[in-house]
């Protein structure tokens, strides 16, 4: 933890007109359940504009956001940047190298489950593809994490222990559901759901205007 400090989290002020869409919510729910102090840095797509071509001319290589800084040193790709907090707070991780294989495996899957939402929700899409998208692509992600914590002893991907994987998959549920799909129809998934929100940290945030 005594790392960890001056952390700026970097994303846009709004996405799809709301301020915890897309990828940035990914890594804040990991840093408000770790009870990390963070400035949440936002910005409007004219000022990432600027700001890219900055980190550009700093020679960082292909910048996107979400980025972290600390102490003012980045730290950039969504999935990465989870992973690197997590070894820095010895927490979230897999126990074994089978379980930190496992994490990146369900991190890749919510990465294109990730993918196929964006298309459907921002893409030039046509009502037959958006259709589809809803009918069988959303429903075939719903069953392969219900089975995947199906074969857990826990609410969590990994059983008794959350994960930054988890954060992941409970942000593209928040992302993807907009009152469509009742995941209660999946037992796992549901509790897992639950799980996550019941957290002590994550309670209090989730209940605030996550601005």
């Amino acid at each position: 933890m005594s790392s960890l400090s001056n952390i700026k989290l970097h994303y846009f002020t709004v996405v799809k007109g709301s301020p915890v869409k897309g990828r940035g919510e990914h890594v804040r729910l990991l840093l408000e359940d770790a009870g990390v102090d963070f400035e949440y840095v936002r910005h409007t797509g004219e000022e990432w504009g600027a700001l890219k071509q900055k980190l550009l001319s700093e020679k960082i290589r292909a910048p996107t956001m979400p980025f972290i800084t600390i102490d003012g040193k980045y730290y950039g790709k969504t999935f990465p940047t989870m992973r690197y907090l997590s070894k820095k707070l010895n927490k979230y991780e897999g126990s074994n190298d089978d379980e930190t294989q496992l994490l990146d495996v369900y991190t890749d899957i919510v990465g294109d489950w990730t993918l196929k939402w964006s298309a459907s929700s921002f893409g030039a899409f046509t009502e037959e593809a958006s259709k589809n998208y809803k009918e069988n692509i959303r429903p075939q992600f719903h069953n392969t994490f219900n089975d995947i914590l199906s074969d857990t002893k826990g609410p969590f991907l990994l059983g008794e222990n959350i994960s930054y994987a988890d954060f992941a998959l409970y942000h593209i549920l928040e992302d993807d559901i907009e009152g469509e799909v009742n995941v209660k129809t999946l037992p796992y998934l549901s509790a897992f759901f639950e799980a996550v929100q019941s957290r002590p940290n994550l309670k209090t945030y989730l209940a605030s205007d996550r601005k």
